[in-house]
């Protein structure tokens, strides 16, 4: 990296660039394995080749992830049209089984058929 050019740039560009050259180097220390004890078989192992960088994506990945998005979403409209659809199902189910009865099945039915006695002795009395 000591061949790069920066002679027609102004100090603070290569002043800047130099700190990005020494912070580069230091990283490269830090991340260096630690030696281990020097033998044959540090020679013979090949370096690992160092991972490609991720890429970034591009169109047609944004609308290949769009249209996943999409389909998801109908997906959960289905199911909420589903679930909408048996709840209204079974609510009707509830109103016709209550609509069918046509007498009271209660005890207060056959109170209120009976007419109270001093409600009678009023009437008699007049």
């Amino acid at each position: 990296m000591s061949n790069v050019n920066m002679e027609g740039l102004p100090p603070e560009m290569q002043e800047r660039i130099a700190s990005i050259i020494e912070g580069a180097k230091q990283k490269a220390v830090q991340q260096a394995p630690p030696q281990q004890a020097i033998g044959a078989e540090h020679y013979q192992q090949a370096a690992a080749p160092p991972q490609p960088a991720p890429r970034q994506p591009n169109l047609m990945d944004h609308v290949i992830m769009l249209r996943q998005e999409v389909d998801q979403m109908r997906q959960q409209l289905d199911a909420v049209g589903q679930v909408t659809d048996a709840v209204g199902q079974a609510v009707g189910q509830m109103y016709a089984m209550f609509q069918s009865q046509t007498e009271p099945t209660s005890a207060s039915a056959a109170f209120q058929a009976q007419v109270p006695q001093q409600t009678q002795q009023l009437t008699e009395d007049y």
